[in-house]
């Protein structure tokens, strides 16, 4: 079967890619970098190409029979417009940032998409990620794991979360969601109504880094501060051109519980994902933190 992955070289494309060939699928990865798409699996053939450039994404998907696209929601449209008319599934990724009752753009970019793909006709299912943690460069965990890295031994591992940290968050694994795409290219069950990927089960921002200091031989103690002045702060910095980790719509989101439910992504998908502490157990051990 003729594969197509956009955003190939991407944290959790490249691992999709690899996958996919091990299956034995021919795969054309493609991406915006030459170099970035290089370093993917050779078995994969490679096509450079811009979503905002049309004619260049066409001929990259050309003759795929299946297509994925890793590519944020808001080029949903741009995706459904390339598509081979030979395609008989495709898979699309939004994010659980759509059930955010804050107001944001990301989130509308992902309900807009949503409903593009529902309109077009088009077979397939799309699928929303929580939190992928767990590459070698994942952005949330990783930060984590660099900030408890970086604290003198000698100093209580003192860790500010707004409003404590007590949120919950639902982070699934990277090899779980590549096994969540995967199932989605695959099983006659995926096509239809969007999907959620999520880990097991929910567990609170300060669960998820004190799981991440024990990981390290460390204990950190969570500095609870609210919301609304971390926000406050992270905009200041910004003004002041400091840059810092968090940006002020990130921590507003903290504020809101994350709780999925993974009915589907067990039923549809055939994937049971992993517990945090197992999944960031493998990404030590494959010495990605």
């Amino acid at each position: 079967m003729k594969v197509a992955v956009l955003g190939a070289s991407g944290k959790t494309g490249r691992h999709l890619v690899a996958r996919l060939c091990e299956e034995g699928f021919d795969v054309t990865a493609v991406g915006l970098s030459a170099e970035r798409l290089a370093a993917l699996d050779r078995r994969a053939r490679r096509a450079v190409a811009d979503l905002e450039r049309p004619a260049a994404v066409k001929a990259a998907l050309d003759g795929a029979e299946r297509v994925v696209s890793l590519a944020p929601a808001r080029f949903t449209r741009a995706v459904l417009a390339a598509l081979p008319p030979r395609c008989e599934r495709a898979v699309l990724i939004g994010s659980v940032r759509k059930f955010s009752n804050i107001p944001d753009s990301g989130a509308q970019a992902v309900r807009a998409g949503e409903a593009a793909f529902a309109s077009s006709g088009r077979p397939g299912v799309m699928l929303h990620p929580s939190m992928i943690y767990g590459a070698a460069d994942d952005r949330n965990v990783g930060r984590i794991l660099r900030l408890i890295r970086r604290w003198p031994k000698g100093l209580p591992l003192s860790v500010p979360l707004p409003d404590g940290g007590r949120h919950l968050v639902q982070p699934v694994f990277v090899d779980d969601m590549v096994a969540a795409v995967f199932g989605a290219l695959t099983r006659d069950e995926a096509p239809g109504p969007p999907i959620v990927v999520a880990g097991p089960e929910p567990i609170t921002y300060a669960d998820m880094v004190r799981t991440c200091a024990q990981a390290l031989g460390r204990r950190a103690v969570v500095v609870p501060i609210p919301t609304a002045a971390a926000a406050g702060i992270v905009r200041c910095a910004a003004a002041l051109g400091v840059r810092l980790p968090f940006e002020a719509a990130e921590l507003r989101r903290a504020g809101e519980d994350k709780r999925f439910d993974i009915t589907d992504m067990r039923r549809r998908l055939g994937v049971t994902p992993r517990p945090f502490a197992e999944g960031l157990r493998l990404k030590l051990a494959r010495g990605w933190g």
